[in-house]
């Protein structure tokens, strides 16, 4: 087996790791967020839009962090490409419940989540190693 389709199979599975890390910090936000929402009164509805966008963009970011973690290198790559499925499953499950069109939210969300997804690659990507004093 060649190191192409060594380091190929390493980065699949740092992205599906970072994907699903990302989505699962998105529900875990998502109900915390929701109990607090319902906790406190006179909230607009608009508010709640951008604290999901939010929530979504922060998740996409420690995914995209994690899956670069793991890889240690071809960050921007693999970040755009965790914020890209993430927004792909966000697009579905939300087009599934809803029947609106794609409108300014969904462009500004599209964009939050590559954005975080890049920023959270270059992140993992250079973070610095534990230094251990013997």
């Amino acid at each position: 087996m060649s190191d192409f389709s060594k380091d190929k199979g390493r980065i699949i599975k740092a992205v599906v790791i970072g994907v699903l890390s990302a989505v699962v910090l998105t529900v875990f936000l998502t109900c915390l967020f929701s109990v607090m929402l319902n906790m406190m009164s006179g909230i607009p509805y608009e508010f709640i839009d951008y604290v999901m966008v939010a929530t979504e963009g922060f998740s996409v970011l420690i995914g995209a962090y994690i899956a670069c973690v793991i890889v240690k290198s071809k960050g921007l790559i693999i970040g755009a490409l965790c914020g890209a499925i993430s927004l792909l499953i966000v697009f579905a499950v939300g087009m599934s419940i809803s029947k609106n069109s794609i409108g300014l939210l969904t462009v500004i969300r599209s964009v939050v989540m590559l954005l975080c997804g890049v920023i959270g690659g270059i992140m993992g990507v250079n973070r610095k190693e534990k230094v251990r004093i013997k």
